[in-house]
């Protein structure tokens, strides 16, 4: 099978994966439950807003045993299940914060998380992975994506439901037709993945949001797990207008606060020939006692963020208002 999966068919692996009918029997959606603490709250009257979300963990278990498992397993997957197993360990072991808890530690400023998704090629990356007959895996109806008219809605749900996005380096970030100069089309992919580093979840995670561009701190978390939290400096988010939609932002400047070396690293322009990842560079800024105060108490820790809703965006304290 050649390399190249735009010289190929569809697999059928990647068909499973594109419908994606999986059940579970529900003794096991149960005992899964009962490891993200439901089993704590009333059926019916009490609001799951400190559980761990019954898919989140799904995922968490079948992630951390694939990594071991699987054929052919990379470096990053390795990393994965790794990590995957760690977060499993601290939400069995008590070792997680609340959404409250973390709003009465926080300085009085606005914290924003960004519950992400599963990493997925964005845009012209897409069709560099789309196998040649992949179109006939498309639904009747496709649905509009948020990213609007920057992809259409068959290149964004075959990005989302068919191709890899993992290997980044393999791809071509400079290709005909494309502007490069537009800061949309600076990068690969979105989503989040266990083994990202700082420089991909800040790629990913810099926009398009809807929040106030007052927001100060961004921290991106998967399945609740918060490795990085980012500074954006005053002037640092660009509004961008979306048809059907209000003005998203997105962040053009922005800093890595790296707590174990109680320095400020700066998310510098994106680079061709880094796929797209930010030049990232030590600031001559020292990070301020706030920085430190939210950084020291969001990185690395594991949020209970409660059963996943629509919202994406959830926040974490307000400047100047308190939200519990």
């Amino acid at each position: 099978m050649p390399q190249d999966p735009t010289q190929r068919d569809l697999t059928a692996a990647e068909l499973q994966g594109a419908r994606n009918r999986l059940t579970l029997s529900p003794e096991l959606v149960r005992r899964v439950a009962v490891l993200g603490g439901y089993d704590a709250h009333d059926a019916f009257s009490d609001k799951l807003t400190d559980v761990v979300d019954v898919t989140d963990l799904i995922e968490l278990l079948v992630t951390a045993q694939l990594g071991e498992t699987e054929p052919g397993r990379t470096a990053a997957r390795q990393v994965e299940s790794e990590r995957a197993r760690r977060i499993l360990e601290r939400i069995a072991t008590g070792q997680t914060l609340t959404r409250q808890s973390v709003h009465d530690n926080l300085p009085s400023e606005t914290v924003v998380l960004f519950r992400m998704g599963p990493p997925r090629l964005w845009g012209y990356a897409v069709r560099q992975r789309t196998p040649r007959n992949a179109g006939n895996a498309l639904p009747a109806r496709v649905p509009a994506d948020p990213t609007g008219t920057w992809a259409s809605p068959e290149e964004a749900w075959l990005g989302w439901h068919i191709t890899d996005a993992s290997d980044l380096d393999e791809l071509a970030t400079v290709v005909p037709g494309v502007l490069h100069d537009n800061d949309l089309n600076r990068r690969l992919r979105l989503g989040m993945s266990l083994s990202d580093g700082p420089d991909q979840v800040w790629s990913s995670a810099r926009g398009h949001w809807s929040i106030k561009p007052e927001t100060t701190y961004i921290v991106p978390s998967r399945y609740g797990w918060c490795p990085y939290v980012f500074r954006i400096p005053d002037g640092g988010w660009r509004g961008d207008e979306f048809e059907g939609h209000r003005t998203r932002y997105m962040a053009e400047r922005g800093y890595w606060i790296d707590v174990d070396n109680g320095r400020l690293v700066e998310m510098g322009e994106p680079d061709p020939d880094n796929s797209w990842l930010p030049r990232m560079s030590v600031s001559d800024e020292a990070p301020t006692e706030t920085d430190m105060a939210v950084a020291g108490l969001l990185t690395d820790r594991v949020l209970r963020l409660g059963a996943a809703g629509k919202n994406p965006v959830i926040r974490l304290r307000q400047r100047g208002r308190r939200l519990f």
